[in-house]
């Protein structure tokens, strides 16, 4: 990598997120009657925002993640309980944006975050708004010639303001749109003789792009029928739908903490007329049930931290039946595959094409199991 590449990707890393944009740019006197606060992680705006007590004001915090939504919720708990505050808030969590008609919503993005994503994100926080509503978007985007002319599309006026740190833009809502985009997108796998379809939307895994990871798992993973099988961050469920169908008579349980995930997976779920295959959406951590399945199977490509990757070994560990077998997909591997020679015995490391399918089975007579305190995310 040359110095001017390494140099960008440091100057990238030091931008403030789009979050604290957002609250320094709103005056401290700002204040909305009905405000939407979206957000993708757990940087501070709809936390921010309560301190400020707005008196007469409502804040709706919203997120596609269960853990997101859930800790923000713990800490405006704890907010509201070491002060008075005279801010309503309340959090949401759903595959869809609310219903209602904000006369504020505040969108920040993300440097990851695709063009497709934006613009729906983007028609959405629309959608919500009320006539005579204002959207306030924070952006580390510079060149955004694109999505500038995007946003002349829906509102007469925009107004844009740039610095080092990224770009505002604000418009208000004079006019509804006639309909709302689909950004649904339809796939189908064949196996064996049949043809199994599944759904994604933009911020599920792998939208509109060829799912490698899941297609090295079910050509690698080795089941038994008549068993209980946890399918762990589901996403559009394809994983889930090649083993009910290789195994008719096992039950499998499709687990993720991305509300669209689970709707995609329960769409495909209804379309394959599959019944043997449930979802449910649990925060990131939640649904390992202490040695109730005989399989595990998970898709890992990103490695975050030694931390993350030690809970969810644990997690499996306790999820599993003695002499489970716990079958995941990665890139980087060479962590993984260390400490799973210390916590499992018959581990496996199988290659395919920059994914490696990694396996273990839990011992028949394990120790007993250490307290797990989950890795909070970045």
């Amino acid at each position: 990598m040359s110095r001017n590449s390494k140099k960008k990707q440091r100057w990238k890393k030091e931008l403030p997120p789009a979050e604290q944009m957002l609250l320094e740019f709103l005056p401290p006197e700002w204040k909305a009657t009905h405000v939407l606060c979206v957000q993708s992680d757990l940087q501070p705006l709809t936390t921010g925002l309560i301190q400020r007590d707005m008196k007469d004001s409502r804040i709706d915090c919203f997120s596609f993640d269960k853990t997101v939504a859930n800790r923000i919720q713990r800490k405006c708990t704890l907010l509201q309980e070491g002060r008075s505050i005279s801010t309503e808030w309340n959090i949401l969590c759903d595959s869809d944006f609310p219903t209602g008609d904000y006369d504020a919503v505040l969108l920040p993005l993300a440097q990851q975050f695709s063009d497709e994503y934006i613009r729906d994100l983007t028609l959405s926080a629309f959608h919500c708004l009320q006539i005579g509503g204002t959207l306030t978007i924070g952006s580390p985007q510079i060149k955004d010639y694109e999505y500038h002319k995007f946003l002349k599309s829906l509102f007469n006026k925009v107004t844009r303001i740039v610095s080092d740190t990224g770009i505002i833009y604000q418009g208000k809502k004079l006019q509804a749109l006639v309909d709302k985009k689909n950004f649904l997108e339809e796939t189908a796998t064949r196996e064996g003789e049949n043809l199994l379809y599944a759904y994604t939307q933009p911020g599920v895994f792998s939208h509109r792009r060829p799912n490698q990871s899941a297609r090295a798992l079910t050509k690698l993973m080795e089941l038994s029928d008549d068993s209980n099988i946890l399918n762990v961050d589901c996403g559009s469920g394809i994983v889930a739908f090649v083993a009910a169908t290789r195994c008719p008579a096992a039950t499998v349980h499709a687990i993720d903490s991305n509300a669209r995930a689970v709707k995609c997976t329960e769409q495909g779920i209804a379309k394959n007329q599959f019944t043997n295959v449930r979802t449910e959406l649990f925060e990131t951590g939640e649904g390992f049930s202490p040695e109730s399945y005989d399989y595990i199977l998970a898709n890992k490509s990103y490695f975050s931290s030694e931390g993350q990757g030690e809970t969810f070994l644990q997690l499996c560990l306790r999820a599993l039946k003695p002499g489970g077998l716990l079958q995941f997909t990665t890139k980087q591997y060479q962590w993984y595959a260390n400490r799973m020679l210390d916590l499992f015995t018959d581990v496996a490391i199988d290659g395919a094409v920059h994914h490696f399918m990694l396996s273990g089975r839990k011992l028949e007579n394990p120790p007993s199991e250490p307290d797990l305190e989950i890795e909070p995310l970045i």
